[in-house]
């Protein structure tokens, strides 16, 4: 008998709307093995750091992610995706020194400057997957590596070392419908999915990735 009780309920939003969303470890884990992939492409040092940024109704799409950067022998550590906790991200960069920083937000980089804490320096020399708000910020200054990451659905879309901004594709089936991504679960959740609406703006990209995976790639769009 199939065990559908779940372990963690998180959210995702879509427009303005915030729709529950239930999990089991086992389906994080799951992604979290080709998240790891994604990561490898990096050739990030053993034993290094990365800090993630978020909050906890966002489980399902950052868990997968840590669960990756553990299954490559780093250390994982957090700070809230909020202005109060940009003073945090600071200590964070400074005491552990991480070779990268995911879930950078508009949030963080007001609240980085309401603390009149300069970012560019706090994130240079890293690797920094910035959301969509945050992402021209981040590309714009000298000395960082700027990557994108963004929720869609309840899945998250991560981009590699080569650029290609992938989904977890043994996961979900990912389509555009009239300039919109959808998203399908393909394997057994808790929660299945059917052509969920994400309200992401985005495009499938044919072209194979560098990094060698076969996983979804997609192409945000205005």
């Amino acid at each position: 008998m199939t065990q559908n009780h779940p372990d963690h309920v998180g959210t995702y939003v879509v427009g303005t709307t915030p729709h529950f969303y239930a999990v089991r470890r086992a389906e994080l884990n799951r992604s979290g093995v080709q998240v790891a992939r994604w990561l490898r492409s990096f050739d990030f040092p053993l034993g290094s750091y990365i800090l993630t940024i978020s909050v906890q109704e966002e489980l399902p799409h950052f868990a997968p992610f840590e669960f990756g950067v553990q299954a490559l022998g780093l250390f994982g550590t957090n700070a809230d995706d909020s202005p109060y906790d940009a003073g945090r991200v600071e200590s964070i960069g400074r005491q552990f020194d991480p070779v990268a920083i995911c879930g950078v937000s508009q949030a963080i980089l007001e609240g980085l400057k309401m603390f009149g804490l300069d970012a560019q320096s706090i994130f240079k020399g890293r690797i920094v997957w910035a959301r969509p708000d945050a992402y021209d910020a981040i590309a714009a200054m000298d000395g960082v590596e700027a990557r994108k990451v963004c929720l869609v659905g309840p899945t998250l879309a991560l981009e590699c070392k080569h650029g290609g901004l992938h989904i977890e594709g043994r996961e979900w089936d990912v389509e555009a419908d009239q300039g919109e991504l959808v998203i399908s679960s393909r394997l057994e959740r808790t929660e299945p999915l059917h052509k969920c609406a994400t309200g992401i703006k985005a495009k499938c990209v044919d072209t194979p990735c560098p990094c060698g995976s076969a996983d979804p790639t997609i192409e945000l769009t205005p």
